[in-house]
């Protein structure tokens, strides 16, 4: 990306931080992706050669920091990288009061990675918990498991062969209105939304899910 040449400080951060995929990329990080494979997986569209041309430029920015462990690489944010999160989460901020959701970003696919990267693995109570997401709107695939570990959580596109702890019958829509904080799960079971099979402690556990996002308290505007 050429500069734009001008000392003001956000023309300065602009640079950094306004290239496409960019903020993105310190998103996936923010929540926790270190390796290559894991920050592509929520980055639909973002193709592998980008992505490694974007993690070159933000380790020459002071943004990200490559480690060697072995054979493996895993990418962290350094002390910059952490202070333009915080830009991530304001830009996430004014997103949420001002602009509108539209039926081509309902990605339920999407939802739940961001959903399974925000759970706290240490407050699940249980060694593992697997719920099982029925779309009914006909998107492709239809069906998908969130995969809650104490090590490792994840989302599956097919059956990872654990046993289900309940099964929740929805639709691309109500996921992005239940995972972005305007509506609650009780909402959006009384509304028909969505359907809940499973003993309490689930419906429980699913409805503080629901509270995951940081832009859930943002108010709409107008």
């Amino acid at each position: 990306m050429e500069g734009y040449g001008q000392y003001c400080p956000v023309a300065l951060g602009a640079e950094v931080f306004a290239q496409r995929w960019t903020p993105i990329i310190v998103r996936n990080l923010m929540v926790g992706c270190v390796h290559f494979g894991q920050i592509l997986d929520g980055a639909p569209g973002l193709g592998r050669s980008v992505l490694s041309q974007r993690l070159r430029q933000l380790e020459r920015d002071g943004v990200v920091e490559r480690r060697r462990s072995g054979r493996r690489t895993s990418y962290h944010l350094t002390a910059a990288g952490t202070e333009l999160a915080d830009v991530c989460l304001a830009l996430g901020a004014w997103a949420a009061r001002w602009r509108d959701v539209q039926p081509e970003h309902h990605d339920p696919y999407l939802v739940l990675w961001m959903l399974a990267r925000l759970v706290d693995r240490t407050q699940l109570g249980r060694a593992r918990v697997v719920v099982r997401f029925e779309l009914t709107d006909g998107s492709v695939p239809g069906t998908y498991w969130v995969v809650a570990g104490a090590h490792e959580t994840e989302v599956c596109a097919t059956d990872p062969g654990y046993v289900e702890d309940g099964v929740v019958v929805t639709d691309a829509q109500w996921l992005v209105l239940w995972h972005t904080g305007q509506v609650g799960l009780g909402h959006a079971q009384r509304a028909g939304g969505m359907a809940v099979t499973g003993p309490p402690w689930l419906v429980r556990t699913l409805a503080g899910w629901g509270r995951l996002s940081p832009f859930v308290d943002v108010s709409r505007a107008g």
